[in-house]
């Protein structure tokens, strides 16, 4: 039986089969087999099957690093969005980092993009049923209703539209069917969370199949804001995908509509101040900031000691997000060795999200305002040719983005006369066009019974048109067109891979690749201060040499399971987020930051001894993650850690099956880990997140075969942590944070017919 989940899992419901699968492909060391020797013939084994090279394969066919996950398993879980699936793959982080409703961080082997402006393209794509997620306002989507996910790590170029230097993230949605059948689950947990989903599957005819699912949750955040009549903080999200499918003869024909609408309050900002002795400007140790010793620029300090209490000035900060997107996939199987697929897709996303980065004040706060147009038409083509495979590709995408943004600066200032001239509020009016035109190609070619060769090339064009435009508004004068800049960045560049796959016997294999990966360069549209720094938000492409050896090993029972991956990569013209911490206004810039240099491994264990137990155990291990040499003005960045990216990631869990009178029981309980991660490139104490572990659990009871009552647990220990610290100690005096979320549990009961 083939297991999409990736391994044998116990059997649990009439649903895909309860599990998680991380398959870490790494360094393992053997002599190359003469072309002549043959595989030794065993016992039959499962055959695991992925879409990592666009088209399902036997999981040891494949060069790619690579994770599956099936989508019950990320139900169970109660994983709500894509920023939460970082804890299912080593060496992936992710946050919100600049709150929800902003553009989220994801890091890949510390390649990645801290960003909160809408203008960046992230060099980790998300890939919606073959669609591409475009701009960085498309990173977030909620998760329900998934077939399986795949998280690949590297660079993919020679067989994705999109071309990405950190992955690419595969979300599979459940697809119609031709039985009428559906599910709704229905959950309550603390912070007032509550969520219901579902979905219905209906035949139409023979040939075709439609199905709809939804999801819609209301929540609020962990984070308690006492200040005086600011609102509760939480977010309500409703979405929906149709789906409808078609065969006849040798066409197959999917349509996709699909929408999602955000509302509520942002999360409100910790502001922590550092002074100890303000007047003689002596700082507090790194370890006391966030206590009522210290305060900041003003002479505030923390209203609470309870660690999510804080006073933050919300009262008009709200985020509103509608988008949807519509697809059609059509293929044809010309014959049997060749089938010729065309996708084309777009998608609309409109946000308003207004911020505070100050805590009870009106220092530092503004506007997001993003506007979006994307489409996109990619062609692929599969040609089988005796054991020779050929994919190919040709990949269009345009998308235009408006932003209407502002930075209000020390708005308090304005009703003291003394200080009336510091105050100033910037308007910001952007519009970039992206567009990008690509053909790739990948060629797989046994060499011999053991050996087959992979090789692929890509020739991409890219260019990004904008125009930046900025009013500035004063106590004394209104300056309209600020300044009005019009550019355009454009390259040409070809990329590809070289990969080797040695099948060492029927259960062992290992491959060793080299791919060169390109992200191309743009205009970060962000809260610039003088036309000056506008000028300067322009950069160029970066360059990514990646060196990768990899090992897949099972025993011969199939009981365990051991995938291991090294690499190596070599950066060039690194794209960076530079925080100007300096000034007394905030500054931050995506900049090419020089040569960098990336060195990790992980692996990952599964040891299943019989149908009730199962242990899991995933390791990522980064020593070497060095930021590219960067100078300007008066900063200078050299061999600093890249920001976001651990040295550590470990995620382990277990699960046990028990049988009843009546019905099953099945437990499950994990732990999610990483070590210290510094927030900018300064490598600043104030700014460096210690290590933490998240642990969470689950017991469901499967009364019936259709009926199931569970509890859930995350974070069941209440750890402490935050997913940024942002260095305001110019402008503020103080640490502004954003703090993770506390303990939260939860029922949960679901019904499938």
């Amino acid at each position: 039986m083939n297991n999409c989940s990736g391994y044998h899992s116990m059997q649990y419901s009439k649903a895909l089969p309860v599990g998680l699968y991380s398959i870490i492909i790494g360094a393992s060391f053997g002599v190359l087999a003469t072309a002549d020797e043959e595989l030794t013939v065993m016992q039959p084994l499962e055959v695991i099957e992925v879409h990592a090279q666009r088209r399902l394969q036997d999981i040891y066919d494949v060069t790619v690093a690579v994770t599956i996950v099936d989508g019950e398993y990320l139900q169970q879980r109660q994983l709500k969005d894509s920023v939460e699936l970082a804890a299912l793959s080593p060496n992936f982080t992710a946050s919100n980092a600049a709150a929800e409703g902003t553009t989220p961080a994801l890091t890949m082997r510390g390649v990645g993009m801290f960003d909160y402006n809408t203008s960046t393209i992230s060099p980790i794509a998300i890939y919606s049923d073959d669609i591409v997620s475009g701009g960085a306002s498309f990173l977030s989507s909620q998760l329900y209703d998934l077939a399986r996910i795949e998280i690949l790590r590297g660079p993919q170029g020679t067989l994705f539209g999109r071309n990405t230097t950190g992955g690419a993230v595969l979300l599979m949605s459940a697809m119609p069917e031709a039985e009428f059948g559906g599910y709704i689950r229905t959950s309550v947990a603390q912070q007032q969370h509550y969520r219901t989903q579902g979905a219905i599957n209906t035949p139409i005819n023979d040939d075709t199949a439609l199905r709809f699912a939804f999801n819609w949750q209301d929540y609020q955040y962990s984070m308690k804001n006492i200040m005086p009549g600011a609102p509760t903080a939480g977010m309500e999200q409703a979405s929906f995908r149709l789906l409808l499918s078609s065969r006849w003869q040798d066409w197959e024909l999917l349509f996709r509509l699909s929408s999602e609408h955000w509302q509520g309050v942002p999360k409100p900002v910790y502001n922590a101040g550092v002074f100890s002795d303000l007047a003689a400007a002596e700082l507090c140790p790194p370890g006391l900031v966030g206590s009522r010793q210290c305060v900041d620029a003003f002479g505030l300090s923390v209203p609470s000691d309870d660690y999510w209490t804080t006073a933050a000035n919300t009262f008009d900060k709200r985020n509103r997000t509608d988008s949807w997107s519509g697809s059609i996939h059509v293929s044809r199987e010309f014959s049997p060795q060749f089938t010729v697929k065309s996708v084309s897709a777009y998608k609309s996303f409109n946000r308003t999200h207004l911020w505070d980065a100050d805590g009870p004040g009106q220092f530092i706060e503004g506007r997001l305002g993003s506007n979006s147009d994307f489409f996109s038409q990619e062609l692929t083509f599969y040609w089988e040719q005796g054991t020779r495979f050929w994919t190919a590709g040709l990949f269009y995408l345009q998308e235009e983005l408006i932003q209407n943004n502002s930075l209000d600066l020390f708005r308090d200032f304005r009703a003291v006369p003394e200080l009336a001239a510091v105050p100033a509020q910037f308007f910001y009016a952007n519009s970039l066009k992206n567009k990008s035109v690509a053909g790739y190609g990948q060629l797989e070619q046994p060499l011999s019974s053991r050996l087959t060769l992979t090789a692929g090339l890509r020739l991409t064009d890219e260019s990004t048109r904008y125009r930046a435009r900025s009013d500035l508004d004063t106590v004394a004068f209104y300056l309209p067109q600020l300044w009005d800049l019009n550019g355009e960045v454009a390259d040409t560049q070809w990329t590809g891979k070289l990969a080797l796959n040695q099948r060492l016997t029927q259960q062992h294999m290992l491959y060793y690749s080299y791919s060169r990966g390109y992200k191309s360069g743009g205009y970060n549209g962000g809260f610039a201060t003088s036309p000056e720094e506008a000028a300067n938000s322009a950069y160029g492409p970066e360059y990514l040499d990646a060196f990768e050896v990899g090992s897949r090993w099972r025993s011969a029972n199939d009981q365990l399971r051991w995938d291991m991956a090294a690499f190596y990569y070599d950066y060039q013209d690194q794209q960076t987020f530079v925080n100007f911490s300096s000034g007394v206004a905030p500054y931050h810039v995506l900049k090419n930051a020089g040569d960098g240099k990336i060195f990790g491994f992980e692996s990952q264990w599964r040891y299943q001894p019989n149908q009730q137990l199962e242990l899991r155990l995933a390791l990522g291990y980064i020593p070497t993650a060095k930021l590219g040499e960067y100078r300007e003005g008066e900063m200078f960045v050299a061999n600093s850690r890249l920001p976001f990216t651990p040295k550590w990631t470990l995620g382990a869990a277990m699960q046990y099956q028990q049988s009843l009178s009546r019905g099953r029981l099945l437990w499950q309980l994990g732990v999610d880990y990483q070590s210290s991660v510094f927030f900018d490139q300064y490598e600043s104490d104030y700014t460096r997140q210690a290590g933490y572990r998240l642990w969470h659990g689950r017991l469901g009871w499967q009364l019936t075969a259709d009926l199931e009552l569970a509890i859930w647990g995350k974070n069941i220990f209440n750890q402490q942590y935050t997913e940024l610290k942002f260095d305001s100690i110019a402008a503020l005096g103080a640490i502004t944070q954003l703090r993770g979320e506390a303990r939260q549990l939860g029922i949960e009961l679901s019904y499938q017919f």
